[in-house]
């Protein structure tokens, strides 16, 4: 019997996998956070200290969880050597040096320590694959040639970027690259897009260009997208979000798509 612990991070999808287990397997997933978060939506059935890892993960796998899905935005903590036992010390030497990387590199460190637990890592398309949308268009308004031109340099500059593991999004308008995203997220990058247009050509039009990394361990960190990145993608004066098919989870899809559609922005998922 699979028993799944969901690790969880900030944000909706913890909540969101969380559901969508429960609803599946007719079983609630077991709950468990770093100290001190208090995730949204979920109830956390164990705490634990990151410095302490390797005594949480052999409790888990002492009592019967068999898979561990990680799930929402989990920022690089600060640690207290103090609290540190040896287990989890041993594995400090492949886990500090990916600290100092990207996150595919960091999360890649700790999928390796969880499984070395006995513990299979799962992601969205195993938890809960109805987050996940199929390649065409999503909303009533199918994006123009225009668009889909963007949407190709979109790919080529994050598929760029991906090889040295930085972003996951991007914003192009008229085949030029307008904002990036880096360790600071999609909102971060939507901001900076919004407060620069007024003042700089091309001064509306464009979009937003969402996909995993090149590489990416599909498991964990996959980009997301829900209604607030629709209203920001809006005050950025953007006209179509363009999202990777199977490999974007998509928040709150039926607020998505209501908002995008009242927005006139075209959303797509692409191969």
């Amino acid at each position: 019997m699979t028993r799944l612990a969901i690790i969880t991070g900030q944000g909706q999808l913890p909540s969101a996998m969380a559901q969508a287990w429960t609803a599946a397997q007719d079983v609630a997933p077991v709950i468990c956070a770093p100290e001190g978060l208090h995730p949204e939506g979920v109830t956390v059935d164990r705490a634990f200290r990151l410095e302490r890892l390797s005594p949480f993960l052999r409790t888990l796998a002492d009592d019967g969880i068999t898979h561990v899905a990680l799930a929402g935005a989990m920022h690089r903590p600060a640690l207290d050597p103090a609290m540190f036992d040896p287990a989890t010390v041993s594995f400090l030497p492949r886990v500090l040096p990916a600290l100092q990387q990207g996150d595919d590199a960091l999360l890649r460190a700790l999928i390796g320590v969880i499984e070395d637990h006995d513990l299979s890592v799962v992601g969205v398309a195993d938890v809960a694959p109805a987050l996940l949308a199929d390649e065409g268009a999503l909303t009533d308004r199918a994006p123009k040639a225009a668009e889909t031109a963007d949407a190709a340099r979109g790919l080529a500059i994050l598929q760029a970027l991906g090889a040295v593991d930085v972003g996951q999004g991007c914003v192009v308008a008229s085949g030029l690259c307008l904002a990036v995203e880096s360790l600071y997220g999609t909102d971060a990058m939507l901001e900076f897009t919004a407060l620069n247009r007024p003042s700089r050509r091309p001064e509306k039009g464009g979009i937003l260009v969402k996909r995993a990394k090149p590489g990416q361990d599909l498991r964990v960190d996959l980009p997301a997208i829900g209604p607030h990145t629709v209203a920001a993608a809006q005050r950025a004066g953007l006209t179509g979000i363009a999202i990777e098919a199977g490999a974007v989870v998509i928040l709150s899809r039926a607020a998505v798509l209501a908002q995008a559609d009242a927005a006139g922005i075209a959303l797509w998922a692409m191969a």
